[in-house]
């Protein structure tokens, strides 16, 4: 546990990289190495907003960036995060499918 503590802000996860030309889509993140379940891909830097907030901003976002923000519960509280503006690392960058979904989020992390 104090491995995963030591790496949480810093980023250097490894196993991804950007690539700025993915055909059909511009940027993006792909992997470099085979990850297995439940391991930790990246930090998701963003402005962390209360439920409220989070729901009001949302609304008012521009429909071309609306991908950047999400919502999520830590610890049963409702909880935004915004990573409209650009962030350091990859973890902005990363999609997944609403229904096949390969990527999840542990929020027990996002407390701060």
């Amino acid at each position: 546990m104090d491995k995963l503590a030591d790496l949480i802000g810093t980023d250097k996860w490894g196993g991804l990289t950007v690539v700025n030309d993915l055909p059909g889509r511009g940027r993006g993140v792909v992997v470099s190495r085979k990850f297995i379940a439940n391991e930790v891909l990246c930090d998701y830097h963003g402005e962390l907003l209360g439920d409220k907030e989070g729901k009001e901003k949302y609304a008012a976002t521009p429909e071309h960036s609306m991908g950047f923000m999400f919502s999520f519960k830590s610890h049963g509280i409702p909880m935004w995060r915004d990573a409209t503006m650009e962030q350091p690392g990859p973890g902005r960058l990363i999609n997944h499918s609403k229904c096949h979904a390969n990527v999840s989020i542990n929020s027990d992390c996002w407390s701060q």
